[in-house]
């Protein structure tokens, strides 16, 4: 095997396992606790944003199993006894379906229209949680946490999204506009 071919290989198994190791940072990063007044029982959704900002480039990077596995995750360390397991693996594949679903939409806008679609997102995904989970425990729950859940996460999606944009940055939405379409099959850019 030639070296170029031996890190071509790397390269391309970096590519597929970048969106599920960064999303799998963010399961776990979701866990720190938050130290800031009146708002250390609100955990920003942070795994939701980056499932949101890696279905804008390279859906086919985030397998549904994947969204699967991280949810489940996501639900099994954040939830507490009772808490319904899988309803986050769901949200994260309406929430890649819908991204995938209004693509011409989303990609090559400016971002305020990137950050209003989040923010939709966002709010069936919360509504989504807070049913389910008021449906699951047969309980009253009190909307205010999960509303405050949302407004911190799209609060923070306009200071994280440039920087998962940078993570991303050989993705065909970070390929200057000129060299877009002129490459050949199995070509990367240099």
């Amino acid at each position: 095997m030639r070296a170029d071919g031996a890190l071509a290989a790397l390269d391309r198994w970096g590519r597929a396992a970048l969106p599920g190791s960064v999303l799998l940072f963010f399961v776990l990063l979701t866990l720190a606790p938050l130290r800031a007044p009146y708002l250390s029982d609100t955990l920003p959704l942070l795994p939701a944003l980056v499932v949101f900002q890696f279905s804008l480039a390279t859906p086919e990077r985030l397998p549904g199993p994947l969204l699967l596995a991280m949810g489940v995750l996501l639900d099994l360390l954040l939830g507490g006894p009772g808490a319904p397991v899988g309803v986050s693996a769901l949200g994260f594949v309406l929430i890649r379906a819908a991204v995938v679903a209004n693509r011409r939409y989303l990609v090559g806008v400016p971002f305020l229209f990137q950050w209003v679609g989040f923010c939709i997102l966002m709010f069936g995904f919360v509504a989504l949680v807070w049913a389910f989970t008021t449906l699951w425990t047969w309980t009253a729950i009190d909307p205010v946490p999960a509303l405050m859940q949302y407004i911190v996460t799209v609060v923070i999606y306009p200071l994280l999204a440039p920087l998962l944009a940078r993570v991303r940055a050989r993705d065909p939405l970070n390929v200057p506009e000129l060299s877009r379409g002129t490459a050949r099959p199995g070509e990367t850019t240099s």
